[in-house]
């Protein structure tokens, strides 16, 4: 007898359905500690064959990784764990045409789905791929942060100080960030002289800052049009993106290190690809995984989100955006990747300025460059082999 075994997963709770392959049905609930844990290596062992099972839960939040480590230590093998899609299940569970929601439901379903056998497995890191993901998406959104404050910043400065983003191309520089600290109200830079403003700029940058922007910097703190109401929160308000900002920035550059050298013991041959950088690469190893889990480089697109989704009806057809489905953090990385790639590589860069002379935008031209660097990655990792200029 074959043993389908539905789990929904919960924060506190997990409803669990045992379906057998003649259809009887046995539902039961579980605590999520480790007498709950316990409880369901009793159901398990009881089960006259571990060989005959296959246990099945929807790979969504996190919780799922306690269970899913518990049944590899209880002795089931991967292969006998499904970590289902929950587009996939949702779908699924709207077939019942009751409309009936609830755990124990949820449970039956992804049982019977399991059944019927038609399903997508998704992957899980394990060992040092679950290290590696969990830095570069912490990362990945730490740099996400980074780019809200940057905006807070300019928003404030627009406000007291619109003339600041005038003088400097890049307002986060070591300069302007340390500038801005100590001097953040134009009224505080305008009272220091040209030929002190001069000296403690100069002390401050090591590339050297031009006489002519100091100058405009001076006299536009002297003639500034910021507003003076509220300048006082402001201020405040400033000061406490700053630090944030400057903390993020150490944070960032720890987890770079500590993803680098996390990177370097998979010897990955991705690192040879033009525009795929040690970040992005990372994060591209991390969210593959095994490259055996994919069947085709189109399967890695879709899992990508790179797809197109196609809208027609009848006559009509609509626009084919990308799907935007499966790990944004490998669609991000893919994407930046390609962007580089269209600067440093002949090949991409071709293709780029060819869909551009026929009037397609930048962004549809670097997302074709994201396709088709997929499509190299998969046959990379496919065949373990370094890049060749051929492939492109």
């Amino acid at each position: 007898m074959f043993y389908y075994i539905g789990i929904d997963v919960g924060k506190f709770s997990h409803s669990i359905c045992v379906l057998t392959d003649s259809g009887q049905k046995t539902i039961f609930q579980i605590k999520n500690d480790k007498l709950g844990f316990e409880e369901l290596r009793k159901k398990l062992s009881s089960l006259p064959d571990s060989e005959n099972v296959l246990v099945g839960m929807e790979a969504t939040g996190h919780y799922f990784l306690n269970v899913y480590e518990f049944l590899l230590e209880f002795g089931l093998k991967t292969e006998q764990i499904a970590l289902l899609n929950p587009l996939q299940v949702k779908a699924f569970r709207n077939t019942n045409l009751r409309g009936a929601k609830s755990d124990n439901v949820d449970a039956e379903r992804i049982a019977v789905l399991l059944r019927f056998g038609d399903f997508q497995r998704c992957n899980v890191s394990v060992d040092k791929l679950m290290n590696l993901r969990e830095l570069t998406r912490l990362r990945s959104d730490l740099v996400s942060n980074i780019a809200d404050l940057k905006r807070k910043i300019i928003a404030v400065l627009d406000r007291i100080f619109p003339e600041f983003n005038e003088v400097f191309c890049n307002k986060f520089g070591a300069t302007a960030v340390a500038l801005l600290t100590d001097y953040p109200t134009p009224e505080e830079m305008a009272e220091l002289s040209l030929k002190k403003l001069t000296s403690i700029i100069k002390g401050l940058s090591k590339r050297g800052i031009s006489s002519e922007k100091i100058f405009k910097l001076h006299q536009g703190a002297q003639n500034s049009i910021g507003i003076s109401f509220g300048k006082e929160a402001f201020k405040i308000e400033l000061d406490i993106l700053l630090e944030r900002l400057k903390v993020f920035q150490k944070q960032i550059d720890v987890l770079e290190g500590k993803v680098s050298e996390l990177a370097e013991t998979f010897h990955s041959p991705i690192f040879t690809i033009p525009g795929v950088g040690k970040s992005t690469g990372a994060t591209i190893i991390s969210e593959i995984g095994n490259i055996s889990n994919f069947k085709s480089s189109k399967k890695l697109i879709a899992f990508a989100g790179l797809d197109p989704k196609l809208k027609e009806s009848g006559k009509y057809q609509g626009k084919t955006p990308i799907s935007k489905r499966g790990s944004k953090y490998l669609r991000n990385a893919l994407w930046s990747s390609a962007m580089v790639a269209c600067r440093c590589q002949e090949k991409f860069k071709e293709d780029y300025q060819m869909r551009r002379n026929k009037g397609k935008s930048h962004r549809y031209a670097v997302t074709a460059a994201a396709n088709k660097l997929t499509k190299i990655i998969y046959h990379i990792l496919k065949n373990n082999e370094p890049f060749k200029s051929e492939l492109v």
